[in-house]
């Protein structure tokens, strides 16, 4: 019976382009966040619309995209809770 010896670990090649978004700033983020958000909303309000109009939208799309539209609200909200919160933080600092 042969056994071969244990290769020396070598680490695993990077490959393909960068992350998107790796090299994207926080502020970045935020507005990116921000965007997504305001689209959401944008797409309630659009589903709104065509079922007051009598369009083809069905009302529970129209709840789909609601509840979505309220839980990116609230999370942005949330966001900029523990930021200005963080900010409080670091201004009772004594230097």
């Amino acid at each position: 019976m042969n056994v071969a010896p244990i290769g020396g670990i070598t680490p695993n090649p990077t490959t393909g382009a960068p992350r998107e978004g790796a090299d994207a700033g926080f502020g970045d983020l935020i507005a990116s966040a921000i965007e997504n958000v305001s689209k959401a909303e944008a797409k309630a309000d659009a589903i709104a619309t065509d079922i007051a109009t009598g369009g083809s939208a069905s009302v529970h799309e129209l709840m789909v995209a609601m509840t979505e539209a309220t839980l990116g609200v609230e999370l942005m909200v949330q966001i900029r809770n523990k930021a200005i919160e963080a900010y409080q933080e670091i201004m009772r600092i004594q230097v």
